[in-house]
């Protein structure tokens, strides 16, 4: 199997100079298309970013393969990144690659982007028989799924697949995530000068302040977080702020539990905000829904058979995290995530490519199209 490192790692560092926050990635999807296109390969763009407000849709690329009877398997990595990602200098040291520490690296998730780039090189110079493929790349992942959320689902056809956002080591397989709810609140007082009549007036900051103290907030139980992370309002010190917004979220494997913290965060903000003499709004809107895959679905069966190849064990992981995972799940594509080499994401100073991991990664993947071939014969 010609895995070729110096041609990852060229990919790799091409791929990171380029910016692409969530939203603008055009310009690193022109690059990965371009590189598509050399190897032969058709890409289809949908219209993910307008339904969003970006500017650049979902990238899918089709490959037929050369076995009759197999069902199709998608592999999906995102183009966007984290801020900041202007002016990134990659450093390689040894297996590791960092930026310089005034940017993010953009591992996250370019790491899988490159994974699959060499993936499809490998397949196509090393003759490997397989199935068809359906591999996605998405936009804006990072900023709420829009990629995921948006695709134009009549172009897939996979039942399973495999979301390369993760890190070492390669036999960490992460099977379940938590549902997300986000929550924004407008509290709303009465202004008045700070100084001259601060009695006729209602602290919009204040009401909030009081709801927040009470709430549960952090580490609820082992399923279940929560977290209020804006908080926006005022307009100078000596007006009595009249309005303030709040935003949060919470999360939980547990869908009771997910309604119930959110309920509890919900209606602390509409008491103390009556009770001070003012007045909530607060908007729930559902992020994504909790996933769970068990060893006896498909993905499980084939992530273990491939890893048994290599001489490894599936190390079996539950997340706090959301990721396009979710969403291919609320789909009907079973899902799971994998490795891909990146490591401490979205931190300047401590994000790294860990270089033998991703290419264990194509050879995981490999394995995986290997595995699920011979499944299909039972199917």
């Amino acid at each position: 199997m010609p895995v070729n490192r110096e041609r990852f790692l060229a990919d790799f560092l091409e791929l990171v100079r380029i910016p692409s926050p969530s939203g603008k990635e055009k310009g690193v999807a022109q690059a990965v298309k371009v590189k598509l296109q050399e190897m032969g390969l058709t890409v289809v763009e949908d219209n993910a970013g307008e339904k969003f407000g970006g500017e650049q849709g979902n990238l899918i690329v089709k490959v037929t393969g050369n076995l009759n009877g197999v069902p199709p398997i998608m592999f999906n990595a995102h183009l966007d990144t984290v801020i900041p990602c202007e002016n990134v200098s990659p450093i390689v040291e040894g297996d590791k690659v960092r930026s310089d520490g005034k940017t993010i690296l953009g591992a996250d998730n370019k790491a899988g982007v490159c994974v699959l780039l060499e993936f499809l090189r490998v397949l196509k110079e090393d003759g490997i028989q397989h199935g068809p493929l359906e591999i996605v790349f998405t936009v804006a992942e990072e900023t709420g799924l829009h990629g995921a959320k948006n695709l134009d689902y009549s172009l897939i056809s996979s039942k399973v697949g495999f979301v390369l956002d993760s890190g070492p080591p390669v036999n960490k397989v992460i099977v379940q995530a938590p549902s997300q709810k986000n929550l924004r609140a407008v509290i709303k007082g009465k202004a008045a000068h700070a100084g001259v009549s601060p009695e006729k007036g209602i602290n919009a900051i204040q009401l909030a302040a009081k709801a927040i103290a009470a709430m549960r907030l952090g580490r609820i139980d082992q399923e279940t977080t929560a977290n209020i992370g804006v908080i926006r309002g005022g307009l100078a010190t000596n007006i009595v702020p009249e309005e303030v917004e709040i935003l949060g979220e919470a999360r939980s494997h547990d869908p009771r539990k997910l309604d119930e913290q959110i309920a509890h965060m919900v209606a602390l903000l509409e008491k103390e905000a009556q009770k001070g003499g003012g007045k909530a709004e607060v908007e729930v809107r559902e992020s994504y829904r909790s996933f769970r895959i068990t060893e006896n679905d498909l993905p499980a069966k084939l992530i273990a058979s491939a890893l048994e190849q290599m001489g490894l064990k599936p190390q079996w992981e539950i997340t706090g995290g959301g990721s396009d995972a979710n969403i291919f799940n609320e789909h009907g594509i079973k899902c799971v995530m994998i490795c891909c080499g990146e490591e401490s994401p979205h931190s300047p100073e401590n994000e790294r490519l860990d270089i033998p991991s991703a290419l264990e990664s194509v050879k995981l993947l490999v394995n995986i199209l290997t595995a699920f071939a011979q499944m299909s014969k039972n199917l």
